[in-house]
């Protein structure tokens, strides 16, 4: 018989927030940023991820980050730029600091994990670098196990066993939530957890389109949340007592 669920662990990008919302304008600009401290020679968008694939196969198990700022230098290299590792530095902190501004959070995902919050441990286990102060998620997580920091990523399922190990539950007393079939669900499940797909285009039976989902989820295998508290009205003056 599975065990009770005991804790929650989550993806982050694409189930927590839009990845393409923070990504896309922080590489585009990244671009441009190379572009004009070269000279004007033109780098492109799909030119800097043509180079960041080539990067990362000659970097097996290095975190995005590292594979990233590697890339960036190799961009800047075969656009002759003078001093390409600092200039990739810079240009990599930029790139950050567009993608905490602009990622943006889906429009329950707040409101739900601070309900479950109050209920059950969270964990964030991610392979990404995504900033959780700029979210307001800095505070809801219990534990944060980032591929970056441990040295494990996925779809290896013991960064699953570790988020766990933190959380000081078996893994069967978690459930992960997650976008990827295999990197969330099937890795997770390996790991000895549970786990349910988000889907949010609605295209995979069975699977979850928001995080809304959840709580009747978690009612379904026997975890009652709190109920959602009522919203506080305003007080009454003695017109208001008085009135009609």
């Amino acid at each position: 018989m599975p065990l009770p669920v005991a804790a929650l662990s989550f993806d982050g990008d694409d189930t927590l927030w839009d990845f393409g919302s923070g990504f896309d304008p922080a590489i585009a600009h990244a671009a441009r940023l190379l572009s004009e401290a070269c000279g004007g020679r033109t780098v492109t968008v799909g030119g800097l991820h043509e180079i960041r694939e080539e990067v990362a196969r000659r970097m097996p198990g290095a975190g995005f980050g590292e594979i990233r700022r590697a890339a960036l230098a190799e961009s800047a290299r075969r656009l002759g730029c003078e001093r390409p590792g600092p200039l990739a530095e810079e240009v990599y902190r930029a790139f950050l600091a567009v993608r905490a501004e602009r990622t943006l959070l889906y429009p329950e995902a707040g409101q739900v994990l601070r309900r479950l919050a109050a209920a059950l441990p969270l964990a964030l286990t991610t392979n990404g670098i995504t900033d959780l102060g700029p979210l307001g998620l800095d505070t809801v997580f219990t534990v944060v196990t980032r591929a970056a920091e441990c040295g494990v990523h996925k779809p290896d399922p013991g960064i699953y066993r570790l988020t766990a190990e933190r959380l000081g539950v078996p893994p069967a007393a978690v459930l992960h939530i997650g976008d990827h079939p295999v990197e969330d669900v099937a890795a997770a499940r390996a790991a000895g957890m549970a786990a349910v797909l988000l889907d949010r285009t609605g295209r995979t039976p069975g699977a979850l389109r928001s995080l809304d989902g959840l709580p009747a989820l978690l009612a379904d295998l026997g975890r009652e949340l709190p109920a959602v508290p009522a919203r506080p009205t305003s007080p009454l003056s003695p017109a208001d007592l008085t009135a009609g």
